[in-house]
Formats: structure tokens, sequence, C-alpha cells
């Protein structure tokens, strides 16, 4: 499959512009591949397109007990920003974001920048960002339906209704309860998890010329279970099980044009769990999150070659953890925090080969309470220079900025200790590249290094977790993503083959309090695939690879082969996750020196078929 030839972005600069042209390395993933690598939802393709690293506390990407599923970028973790159509979504709590909820479906294409984009986006776009486009609607009238069945008593199912400038798909997955999704050794037990429910439904519509409106209803619920081992003797407090239910909104009112762009967003998200103990009630939990703000761009031409995008930009998050009195409150609090910020771009035409551009952001963070707020300039530059007709070299640098969460700030308990004194994480990244594109071929090349200070790290201190400013922190390495079609142009069968390579390699090193070094995170991922795409059959074999792994974690090779049959008005659908039933450790802790050893595995190989038709 190819990500790459002929793309038109916008994740760099808020407007269209070709991938090649940008001074930046992004990978493009539309409807079409991510339904081609056989994910159901947004995080599952994220995983398996290549070039990022995935972690997930259950299996399928669900949302357990806050640990939502994400992705990382050249080796280090927690530095993504995640948008929507632009907007961020992620929580100021802990910055989770659960994209399990959102079905390929509903997703137009999904645009991966690396590398730091604070001066565009603020203060989360330390190494990169997620930006997920939703589908838009068209002025055709028509319906498509599909169904699958699977293994694990999986279910998936989707209604998506198409009318001129309103788009709705409802979605429904279900997925049966697994006995065993992970280990804590440290406390002789076994993650288990029920049966769980997803619901999704999407509205999409452009009710007037350039206006568009997108609506994200997500539902779930689900319930994470503790199998102690014979003789083991957990406390009166420790939960046996845990019932969780989940609802998020997502809403944005859009006015878009090739020279301006205005957006009002606002995203809500609540979870109530309830824990169990012997049968009995012991706690329940309730969390309340949203982000609401508005962005307003605009691109003007100063004279023949040049032009500026001016832009402001504001988002206010608030969180609320609340416990009731059958036990002692625990990780309780509300908070909320505004981020603003005005930033500009100069793009200046040289010759007929070179453009430069030139950027500045001044970031503003009101905190809560009594901590210091944030005011800082994030500036970047990058050109691009056409070296022949078929090759683009670029290179850019830009400086970093991430700000505390509120858990790490305020979340006290029995289990967490937050430190109200952590410094802003701060840095600089730089990239150079190459982008060449042939008639059967293309390849995105980049070498990059990230340098950060003040990384905020836990430690794990008589099993109460620990946030600390540790001492410096950096990334090293290379991406690339490569597509070719080796026979293209051929009229048989092979004409329709295609090849793909998208990973990285990278040395992250961080060091603890004391200047020790330590690895953060892994060192080489890469997705190979392989398809075949005619009308009549579609065939896409992926290949994941994670090795060079952080915390004594299993490198791991799995296999994924999705299958597209015509059969009557529509497609015999098939697909094998993890075809060879490899042990997949998502993430975990898994050094002999660790207070608290646990691994979270993949579900093992999933089987599925089904059927789809539109009409």
């Amino acid at each position: 499959m190819s990500y790459l030839a002929d793309e038109v972005v916008v994740t760099g600069t808020s407007f269209s512009e070709m991938e090649k042209e940008s001074p930046r390395f992004i990978t493009v993933v539309d409807n079409e591949q991510l339904v081609e690598t056989g994910a159901t939802n947004a995080i599952e393709a994220l995983a398996r397109i290549g070039g990022l690293f995935y972690k997930s506390g259950a299996a399928f990407g669900i949302n357990s007990r806050g640990m939502t599923s994400s992705v990382g970028i050249r080796g280090i973790e927690g530095g993504e920003l995640v948008l929507i159509n632009g907007t961020p979504i992620q929580e100021g709590a802990s910055k989770g974001y659960d994209l399990s909820t959102i079905p390929v479906e509903q997703i137009e294409r999904i645009e991966v920048l690396k590398g730091t984009a604070s001066t565009r986006y603020g203060a989360d776009a330390m190494t990169g960002v997620v930006n997920i486009i939703t589908k838009s609607p068209d002025d055709k009238t028509g319906i498509a339906v599909s169904g699958e069945f699977g293994n694990k008593d999986m279910m998936n199912h989707a209604v998506i209704l198409n009318f001129p400038d309103v788009t709705l798909g409802v979605h429904y997955q279900h997925i049966g309860a697994i006995d065993d999704m992970g280990r804590h050794f440290t406390s002789h037990y076994t993650y288990t998890l029920d049966e769980t429910d997803r619901y999704e439904v999407n509205v999409n519509a452009s009710p007037l010329k350039n206006v568009w409106v997108d609506y994200l209803y997500s539902q779930y619920e689900t319930g994470l279970g503790y199998a102690y081992d014979a003789g083991s003797t957990p406390s009166s407090t420790s939960a046996d099980n845990v019932d969780e239910v989940g609802y998020g909104h997502f809403l944005d009112l859009r006015y878009e044009t090739d020279s301006a762009k205005v957006k009002l967003y606002g995203k809500y998200d609540t979870r109530d769990e309830t824990e169990y103990r012997l049968g009995s009630i012991i706690q329940e939990n309730v969390r309340d999150t949203y982000n609401y703000g508005a962005e307003a761009n605009y691109r003007h031409r100063l004279a023949d070659g040049i032009e500026i995008t001016p832009g402001m930009d504001y988002v206010h998050r608030y969180v609320n953890y609340a416990n009731d009195e059958k036990t002692k409150a625990d990780f309780q609090y509300q908070k909320s925090r505004d981020d603003y910020g005005a930033f500009a771009e100069l793009r200046v035409l040289v010759g007929d080969a070179l453009v430069l551009t030139a950027a500045g952001r001044e970031q503003f963070i009101d905190m809560p309470d009594t901590r210091p707020d944030y005011d800082i300039f994030l500036p970047s530059s990058g050109l691009t220079w056409k070296a022949s007709a078929s090759t683009n070299l670029f290179a850019n640098v830009g400086k970093a900025f991430r700000a505390p969460t509120f858990t790490q700030l305020y979340g006290s308990g029995s289990t967490f200790l937050a430190n109200p004194d952590l410094r802003p994480e701060s840095g600089w990244s730089y990239e150079s590249g190459a982008k060449w594109d042939a008639r059967n071929a293309s390849l995105r090349l980049a070498a990059f290094t990230m340098r950060y200070e003040d990384k905020i790290e836990s430690r794990n201190v008589d099993k109460v977790i620990q946030y600390y400013n540790a001492n410096n922190y950096k990334t090293t390495g290379v991406d690339w993503s490569l597509a070719v079609s080796p026979f293209g142009g051929n009229p048989g069968l092979l004409g329709s083959v295609s090849l793909s390579a998208n990973g990285y390699w990278a040395y992250p090193v961080a060091e603890d309090e004391d200047g020790i070094e330590y690895q953060p995170g892994p060192r080489f991922q890469n997705t190979f695939g392989a398809a075949y795409a005619s009308n009549a059959l579609a065939i896409n074999l992926n290949c994941r690879m994670l090795t060079g792994r952080e915390d004594s974690l299993r490198d791991y090779t799995a296999y994924d082969v999705s299958a597209r049959v015509k059969a009557g008005p529509g497609n015999i659908m098939m697909a094998v996750d993890n075809l060879f039933d490899t042990e997949v450790q998502t993430m975990g802790e898994l050094d002999a020196d660790a207070s608290s050893r646990y691994v979270r595995y993949e579900p093992g190989r999933l089987v599925r078929i089904g059927y789809s038709v539109k009409f």
C-alpha cells in the first residue's frame, strides 16, 4: 500500500499543501488503506501502519481503568498530540485519549506528523501530531451495511446512511470475556477482561457552503478482573473486579476556505467505575473531563512567492475525579487549565526550487490555584529544496514544550503521590531528509535528533507512584516510509501488487535524578506490507515488528492478513489478526529489580469473517 505520493496534507500548516512540498515528515493513510490493515478502530490502525510504537492496557485498545491505548513517536512515550479534525482531544488529567471508540468506517484519513509541532499546536505537540480527519458528506444518496463475526465472540457491525450534505453512521462491537490479558508477577494475579460492548454514532453535515459540523458519540461497557493465585492473600480493600461504563461526545463547527479557517469545538467524556471485593462494593469512582476551544487561521499573500499565515487558538481543559465515602478518598480533585496562544508563519519562495519558512508562537497557560503560569516563545523554521524533478530535500528545527498533567501535579492518594513543584519539559527537535518519487515507487527518509530537559518521570516507592523531574533525555535516529509497485502499469495480475515498509530506528536515552542513563522507549519498529488490489479481490499481508524494547519487554514479530472478495452486490471480508498466535506484550515492567513487575498482552489470534454491501 502507498502512504505517500501526491498526497495533500493539512496537519503541518492547517492549510492544504502537497506532502512532498512540506518541510516535515508526514505520513498519510486514507480510509481504503485503513480498512486494508484489518483494523476495526483508529488505535488498532495506528498500531499497524508502521513507524509508531503501540501501548495498551487491555485487548483491542479498550479503555481499562483510565489506561487508554496510545502510540509513541521516535522512541518517546507521551509526547504526541492527538487531534480530531485539527482540534485537540487529550484530557488534562493524564493527557489520555481513547481512540478505540472511533471505527475506521468513520475516518477519511489519518495524518501523522513526526517531530515537534509546538509552534503550530502549542504545549503538547512535543514529539509529533496524530490528526484523525473524519469523513465529510458528499452529494450522493446511499446506504452501506457491514457485519462481521469472529472467535472470542467478536461482532463488528456498521450502518452508514449518506444523503446530500449529511452522513449518519452507527457502529456496534462486542467482544467476549478474556481469561488472560496480562500478569502481575509481584502481587500474584492474572488480569482478565469481562464481556465488552461498544456503541458509536457519527453525524457529519455541511449545511452551508464552506461550513461543516461533525458529531461523534461513543459508549462502552466493560470490566476488569483480578484472578489471584491460590494461596495469595489480597488485602480487604483490593478489588476482585471492576465494572466500567464510559460515554463520550465530540462536536465541532468548522468554516473553511482556501484562505481562512475558523473552528469551534468541544469534547466531553465521563467514566464510572464500581469496584467489588467478594461481591460487595468497596468503592465507586467517577471521572468527568471536558475540553472546549476555538481557533482561527488566515493565509495572506504579501507578494509573489511570499505568504504569511497568522492564527490564534484557545482551549479550556477541565477534570473532576471523585470517590464515594465507602473508603478513604483517593485520587480526588477538580482542576481546570486554559491554554491560549498566537502564532504566525512566513513562507518565502526563492527562485523556482527553494521554499523557506519561519514561524513563531507565544504560548500562554493559566494554571490552577497558586501554580506559576507559563509564558513561552516557541520558534521554528524549515526549508524545502527541489533538487530534481523526482527529489525534494527538506530540513526543519523547532522548540518543543510539554506542561505537566493534572495527575502529575495534583493526583495524590494511596497509590499516587503528585508533585506540585514539577517543571515543564522543553527542548529542541532537528530533522533533515529526502522525499523521492518515481513512476512505481516513493521513498521518504528523515534523520532526527530531539533533545529535552526536565523529563517528568515516575518511580514506584512502596507501591506508591511518585512523580519528579529527572535530568536530560534525547532520541536520535532515522524514519522511513517506502512504497513500491514493482509491476505498475502491467495489465496482468502483477500490476496490482504493491509493497511497503514503514518504520523507525531510534536511540532514546534518559537520565534519572542521579544522572544514571536508562532506555525510556523501544528502539526499532517496522511494518512490512504486501498487497494485491483489484475490483474483484484484495489481499493485504502486514508483518509488524517491535524490537530493542525497554523494561525487559519481549521483542515480537506478528503477522496480520485481511482480504476482500467480490460476491454478489457486495464483498466478503475476512481477517486474521496475529496469524501465528505470537505473544505480543503491549506494555509492562519486567526488569528483575523492579518493585512492581507486570505485563499486558494482545488477545492472541483473532479470526473474523463478514459481508459488506452498498446501495
